[in-house]
């Protein structure tokens, strides 16, 4: 088989495979403030997520990082993604919903989380 003939097949599979809603509903979540989980701190404010279509924003709260774009959507949980690359998963089951983030920074892995309420 050709590379041309495997790449047409691979693009015909993704097409395929692809989600056809990639898209959240609106929401509005009220957020306990972030706990990192490698220190077991916990930091001062509390936050809103607001989820339009596919995008993500954070109101308030104490991370520096505000808005992503839906990158998967699962039927157990949503994630993520900002332009800087931090992930961020919410689950859609729980209520509260959980909340986690990670971020890679000057090679130092910071893993948050949260729970939040509509």
């Amino acid at each position: 088989m050709t590379s041309k003939k495997v790449l047409a097949l691979f693009l015909f599979v993704i097409f395929m495979l692809r989600p056809l809603n990639l898209y959240s509903s609106d929401f509005i979540f009220y957020c306990a403030p972030w706990k990192e989980i490698n220190s077991k701190k916990t930091l001062q404010n509390n936050f809103s997520i607001k989820i339009n279509n596919s995008s993500l924003s954070i109101l308030g709260g104490d991370l520096e990082t505000k808005f992503f774009e839906l990158i998967y959507s699962h039927p157990s949980f949503y994630l993520f993604s900002s332009p800087s690359g931090i992930l961020l998963n919410i689950s859609r089951e729980s209520n509260p919903r959980n909340v986690s983030l990670w971020q890679n920074i000057n090679k130092e892995q910071l893993f948050y989380s949260s729970t939040c309420n509509k």
